[in-house]
């Protein structure tokens, strides 16, 4: 009987030090709780609303939070294969939004918020500092669509020009019949 004791206490040791390493280690079941877990630990939120903005090439996977006015991202990274982990890598930061419409390039996610009630989808307009010229080009148009919170966000692939040195020179609204009903520049 001392034998199975002593079994059925390491077992329960064992499971206690386990969920120890796990908590202390900033492990999650979903990337919700890391975006939760983020959001104490920056001083943010809590956010109303979270919302899956797309996947970096390094497989994180990008949550962004609403707020009243403007929005905040964090990565999230699974970890050995059920968990996930809160990684600043890709730390974006607080986006305000103190215009009707903004945008901006996050490394390879184009993400933005609109305050007009009517717009249903955004094009972006992208520019980025050609060096031979010395000047700033056009880098492409990008169409996105709008959310009902305003929100809008698009992950550019790998056949886009390189990112990291692009800003969002543009941001144009369109309504439901294709017309603009906004434009702000950046």
């Amino acid at each position: 009987m001392k034998r199975k004791k002593q079994i059925v206490r390491n077992i329960i040791l064992i499971a206690l030090t386990a969920l120890l390493f796990l908590w202390q280690g900033g492990y999650h079941l979903t990337p919700e709780a890391v975006f939760r877990s983020a959001e104490k630990a920056e001083w943010l939120g809590p956010a109303a609303e979270v919302i899956e903005v797309g996947q970096r090439d390094d497989g994180c996977l990008c949550l962004a939070g609403m707020e009243e006015k403007g929005f905040y991202m964090v990565s999230a990274k699974p970890i050995l294969g059920i968990f996930w982990k809160y990684t600043n890598e890709h730390w974006d930061g607080y986006f305000p939004v103190k215009v009707k419409t903004r945008a901006w390039v996050s490394e390879d996610i184009i993400v933005g918020q609109t305050r007009e009630t009517d717009a249903v989808e955004v094009v972006c307009v992208l520019e980025g500092w050609n060096i031979e010229k010395n000047d700033w080009q056009d880098v492409g148009r990008y169409t996105i669509p709008v959310g009902e919170n305003g929100f809008f966000s698009m992950t550019l692939g790998s056949d886009t020009a390189e990112t990291i040195d692009c800003v969002v020179k543009e941001v144009i609204c369109k309504n439901a019949a294709g017309e603009v009903i906004g434009k702000d520049s950046q």
